[in-house]
């Protein structure tokens, strides 16, 4: 194969620097080229490599270069040395028709540690020369056709293997399906709560009044249940979205309540202290949580009038 000739050594070029370039180098840097092959068939893979030597502490970098057909640039790699220092880099070029192909210069910028342009260099083009398989071989007939290679029919194991795992995650879902804990009640017997807003706030503030909240932590539970049975109150009834506005919000927007300036500092008053008991650990004393359920029952209890049409 002509892959597997001898390398050739087709280009190298050697920079010696000034005596004041061996300041920066301690020695000469050196660029050189190689290529596997200078003669290749149609299709081959050609190797060429660009190599630096004493390039010291400076690094460089390969302009981008424009290939012209025929010759083809498949890929790139970079080439490091034994302490994984980038030294040079390979390209892997093809070619796609016969006769004479050149390499053309590739230009290599040298640049200092601090990023700075030092100088350039351009390697020296290489010709490679392309030639057919049918010269290689050496015979100008053409070949036989070769005829349809039958193929043997292989067992689909892996659809079988596909099939039986749908199948079970097919039974799997109808038996987790056929588990499933059916509604214990006629849908047709569904209760609606259609009790009005101040009716459901005064009794769930009963309910609460006949919990305790003896100890910091209930007081707490307190003022967070009061404050959120009095919001929802306000926007079940007057339809404002006070379960999602802030009580220093409320306050802002007082003017959008249909309540009198008392009824809204009464329920301010609560949701304040609401917001020290859960926020800056506040604790109220008993008194207080009784002061404060009374309030919210009167609270209630007076704004009805404002939004609530009263039955003959």
């Amino acid at each position: 194969m002509i892959l597997n000739r001898l390398l050739l050594i087709c280009s190298l070029i050697v920079l010696t620097n000034s005596c004041n370039n061996n300041d920066h180098f301690g020695g000469s840097f050196q660029l050189s080229v190689t290529t596997d092959t200078t003669r290749a068939s149609i299709g081959d893979l050609i190797s060429y490599k660009i190599i630096t030597q004493n390039i010291g502490n400076k690094y460089f970098m390969i302009e981008n270069s424009q290939f012209s057909e025929p010759l083809e640039l498949r890929s790139t790699k970079l080439l490091y040395d034994k302490r994984e220092k980038v030294t040079g880099a390979e390209f892997i070029f093809s070619v796609w028709d016969t006769g004479m192909v050149t390499i053309p210069p590739i230009t290599v910028n040298l640049f200092n540690p601090d990023s700075l342009f030092d100088f350039a260099m351009e390697t020296d083009s290489i010709t490679i020369e392309v030639i057919s398989l049918v010269n290689i071989a050496g015979d100008q007939q053409m070949k036989p056709i070769k005829g349809p290679i039958p193929v043997e029919y292989v067992f689909p194991i892996r659809i079988l293997l596909l099939m039986i795992l749908l199948s079970i995650i097919l039974f799997g879902l109808y038996f987790i399906y056929g588990k499933r804990i059916r509604n214990k009640y006629d849908k047709g017997k569904v209760e609606t709560n259609i009790d009005p807003a101040d009716k459901i706030a005064l009794n769930k503030l009963e309910l609460l009044s006949k919990e305790s909240y003896d100890t910091k932590i209930k007081i707490k539970e307190f003022y967070i249940k009061i404050s959120h049975i009095l919001r929802e109150y306000v926007e079940n009834s007057v339809y404002i979205k006070s379960l999602e506005m802030t009580t220093e919000e409320i306050s802002r927007n007082r003017a959008s309540f249909p309540f009198n300036m008392e009824e809204i500092d009464s329920l301010l008053d609560i949701l304040n202290r609401a917001d020290l008991s859960k926020y800056a650990k506040s604790n109220p004393e008993i008194d207080i949580c009784d002061y404060d359920l009374k309030a919210g029952k009167d609270f209630i209890i007076n704004t009805t009038s404002s939004w609530k049409v009263l039955k003959n």
